[in-house]
């Protein structure tokens, strides 16, 4: 026994290669070529992951793909899978509206699909779920410029997805931007919330001093949130916030420039404006050169010297041409990524049993919740129903970022029942109009901090008023003083 245990180590000395083998199967190169390639590829992936997506052509990635497609180890549809994330990727820089672009970001995924999945090491998952994550970034930017905003959003959250399950904090940050952005830009009216949400979460995660270009983007999209709300001066602040930041980004670095010459022909501050707007027009980047050009000309106009104004007329109307051209030579890409959000959808029907057992569960459970909610609460003067709807636009009203709740939540009250606070008035006409309002609020059941907060009172003074209003109307239940 003392000899087997004495061996035991020279047993795990022997297994430490093997662990390792598999750890690094598909990270280590194989050869002096593949070595020679995987630095390459490792160089050009570092630039776009830096949102450069200008500076290569997509043919200098074809000989590193050619090569990986020799033989199909795990190590060789790894890599293969790489090239085609950023032949596409370089691609869509190069168009942005590409179906080759789509193609090769979507044979990528189905590598990654059909030969990784959660089985692996660690490592490999990993590795695996962060490039799923920058695939779908450049999948949600192609469905973006699409204006497809069900498929963009999808998108967008199944890259947050892989980079949460990759622990990578700068695309988890990035992927954060890209959803307020997308949320902001594309999201239904009423969604302008969710895009501060996931902003204000992105900002938690991105530390300026050690991710600054993702703090610079974040920073960027919540200026938009802010602009898009009217809400200038902040937009300004948070816009100056992500140009401090910004380093080596040429594109958000013009593109934030555009942005805040927006705020400014908003403002009326047509000098401002021109001088971002001239910033903004020293990119390469068509799209923004071609909004730089309108915002430009637009200016020049308000202000009155049409002599300014004409040379940005003239290279509007080229770039209007050339942009009918490109777009003939376009094809859409849109089929190819809906393509495989369908395949992600295939039915399970075990699983469909039991979503079905829960949902008719679920559903049972609520409906015989409601039936004795409805029998406990009988309302003299005011139906069940209308009262949810009214208490859920409250909750709404007290959600938003605007000032005058307490006026949008009475007038809410009075529009469903008009006769209302008069009845209670004339019943106790000793309660002030600060007291009717506390009355009024709890009827929506805010609770006594939410009630100080939307009347803009400390909280100990909210429940002075309760206690006196419980002494004038004789109850003890404020929510009940209407019914």
């Amino acid at each position: 026994m003392k000899r087997f245990f004495a061996i035991l180590p020279l047993f795990a000395l022997l297994l430490l290669p093997c662990c390792m083998r598999q750890k690094t199967e598909i990270t280590a190169p194989t050869s002096p070529e593949d070595a020679e390639y995987t630095h390459f590829i490792d160089s050009i992936d570092s630039i776009i992951d830096g949102f450069y997506y200008y500076d290569f052509n997509d043919s200098t990635i074809l000989p590193a793909l050619e090569f990986y497609q020799e033989n199909d180890s795990k190590r060789n549809l790894w890599m293969q899978a790489r090239c085609h994330y950023l032949i596409g990727a370089l691609q869509f820089g190069e168009n942005h509206v590409s179906e080759k672009a789509a193609k090769n970001l979507v044979e990528a995924l189905k590598i990654l699909d059909e030969r990784f999945d959660n089985s692996d090491d660690f490592e490999t998952f990993r590795e695996t779920s962060l490039l799923r994550c920058k695939i779908h970034y450049v999948n949600s930017k192609i469905a973006f410029n699409y204006s497809d905003g069900s498929g963009c959003k999808r998108i967008a959250m199944l890259g947050l997805n892989c980079a949460t399950q990759a622990r990578d904090t700068a695309w988890m940050a990035r992927s954060c931007s890209n959803l307020g952005l997308i949320y902001e830009r594309l999201g239904k009216a009423g969604e302008g919330d969710t895009a501060y949400m996931y902003c204000d979460q992105g900002m938690l995660l991105a530390d300026a001093s050690r991710y600054p270009l993702e703090r610079a983007y974040l920073e960027n999209t919540y200026a938009n949130c802010l602009r898009h709300s009217h809400q200038y001066d902040s937009a300004i602040y948070h816009f100056n916030m992500a140009k401090s930041l910004i380093n080596n980004d040429v594109l958000l670095y013009h593109k934030t420039f555009l942005e805040e010459a927006f705020v400014y022909y908003q403002k009326h501050d047509y000098p401002t404006a021109i001088a971002e707007l001239e910033v903004a027009f020293q990119t390469s980047d068509h799209n923004i050169r071609k909004q730089s050009v309108a915002g430009l000309a637009d200016c020049w106009e308000k202000i009155g010297d049409t002599l300014k104004a004409a040379p940005y007329l003239s290279m509007l109307k080229t770039s209007n041409e050339k942009e009918i051209v490109d777009r003939h030579h376009n094809t859409n890409a849109l089929p190819i990524l809906n393509a495989y959000l369908q395949s992600l959808d295939k039915p399970d029907k075990t699983a469909n049993i039991v979503w079905l057992i829960i949902i008719i569960f679920t559903a049972s459970a609520v409906v015989v919740a409601f039936y004795f909610i409805w029998k406990k609460r009988h309302l003299n003067t005011i139906k069940d129903k209308d009262y949810e709807a009214l208490r859920l636009k409250g909750r709404a009203i007290f959600s938003d970022r605007h000032n005058n709740k307490m006026e949008r939540i009475r007038n809410e009250f009075n529009v469903a029942y008009p006769d209302a606070l008069a009845k209670v008035s004339a019943a106790h006409p000793d309660l002030s109009d600060t007291e009717l309002e506390i009355c009024v609020l709890s009827f929506f059941s805010f609770r006594l901090k939410e009630t100080a907060e939307i009347m803009h009172l400390k909280e100990n003074t909210v429940a002075k008023y309760r206690t006196a209003i419980k002494k004038k109307v004789q109850t003890d239940d404020l929510e009940k003083i209407f019914h």
